[in-house]
């Protein structure tokens, strides 16, 4: 009896193991979008500096990388406020503001995530903002707008092992 029990133990950790979420195709920019990416990063520079426009253009210039499906515009309009809040005065180089543009367009471009990838994503975006200088209540504020973002722009179909 007790060699059955433990085969039936085995073979539902082997099931259940097998039915890991995949991880979704990450988007390659081509020239068009890699020229919007840096422009995302200068308007994060600009926010840095205070300028009075810059907040806008940078939330239409994100929303210019998403796909423009009207039911996601409010969750990455909220996003892109949050995220230019909190690089108000932050120390933004050139460099670290190009990266924070590729992951931020990551964010609203990559639309079949894995829970996986979504947590790496959140991870890279916290050291990102983090090394900037950014105060961590600001910091922990954008990266929880990230799974919310993520659910409104994800092409990605739920299957039955993830309600389980």
């Amino acid at each position: 009896m007790k060699p059955r029990v433990l085969r039936v133990v085995i073979l539902i950790a082997v099931l259940t193991g097998a039915c890991r979420q995949p991880d979704g195709a990450m988007p390659m920019p081509d020239e068009d979008v890699s020229n919007s990416i840096g422009d995302l990063g200068r308007d994060m520079q600009a926010i840095a500096r205070g300028e009075t426009t810059a907040k806008k253009d940078f939330a239409d210039d994100l929303w210019g990388l998403a796909d423009e499906d009207t039911a996601q515009q409010p969750a990455v309009l909220q996003f892109a406020e949050r995220f230019a809040d909190a690089l108000a005065s932050a120390s933004l180089t050139e460099q670290s503001a190009q990266q924070l543009a590729h992951t931020s367009w990551l964010l609203v471009g990559a639309t079949e995530l894995s829970e996986r990838q979504i947590r790496e994503m959140q991870g890279e975006l916290r050291s990102q903002l983090t090394s900037t200088g950014i105060p961590q209540d600001r910091v922990d504020a954008i990266v929880a707008e990230v799974p919310t973002l993520q659910r409104a722009v994800t092409t990605r179909p739920r299957r039955w092992y993830e309600i389980l």
